[in-house]
């Protein structure tokens, strides 16, 4: 039997560029290959380091609200505190213009002479007030505003009004308090119960 002889007809050069190609084309999808395995990791990688910022964001958000609640919470007691405080003060005010009202007519019951009295005591304002009352007499109620302003509590006394009823002279007087008395914010008004002498007076409601 013949054996054949194999003779390569391409050159050998060709044959060399032919592997060299191969090998090129073998290492660019090797890199094409890696490049994308990397890129599939990388992706992978920022999508789990945004899930986790994502989780810490809701986290905070949560964290947030509850502080917010808690904030609230605070605001709204504090909030009653002041209300609470405010009615205090309120009470604390009320309770001390009324000892003051109460000194205040006290203090005119003491004052007024013999042979007048009081009819009625108003707020006009935190310091000034006007008295009214019924008098036997003119010189009775001069008496009675030269005494005023020898307390202290009282400055000198204003003339309003005097009138002739029946035989008794009615008047009107306004006095204001003395800088260092405390000041009455309610306006009140009093009905004495006439006697011989000075009369008590007794608060009445406006």
């Amino acid at each position: 039997m013949i054996e054949l002889i194999k003779v390569n007809l391409l050159p050998y050069r060709e044959e060399i560029q032919q592997k060299k190609k191969q090998q090129f084309k073998a290492l660019m999808l090797l890199a094409l290959a890696v490049g994308a395995g990397l890129s599939a990791l990388a992706y992978l990688g920022i999508n789990q380091a945004i899930d986790r910022q994502e989780e810490r964001n809701q986290f905070l958000t949560s964290e947030i609200s509850k502080l917010d609640e808690q904030l609230g919470e605070i605001k709204k007691l504090e909030q009653e505190k002041q209300d609470f405080l405010a009615r205090k003060q309120k009470v604390e005010e009320l309770q001390a213009k009324r000892f003051q009202a109460a000194s205040i007519i006290d203090t005119l019951n003491v004052l007024i002479p013999e042979g007048a009295y009081l009819t009625a005591i108003s707020a006009e304002s935190p310091t000034t007030y006007t008295i009214s009352g019924k008098a036997t007499s003119d010189n009775r109620i001069a008496m009675f505003m030269r005494s005023i302003p020898s307390t202290g509590v009282f400055l000198q006394p204003e003339l309003l009004s005097i009138k002739k009823v029946d035989n008794a002279q009615d008047f009107t007087l306004k006095v204001s308090l003395n800088e260092s008395a405390p000041a009455a914010t309610d306006a009140e008004t009093v009905e004495p119960t006439p006697s011989g002498d000075a009369s008590a007076a007794t608060p009445e409601a406006q």
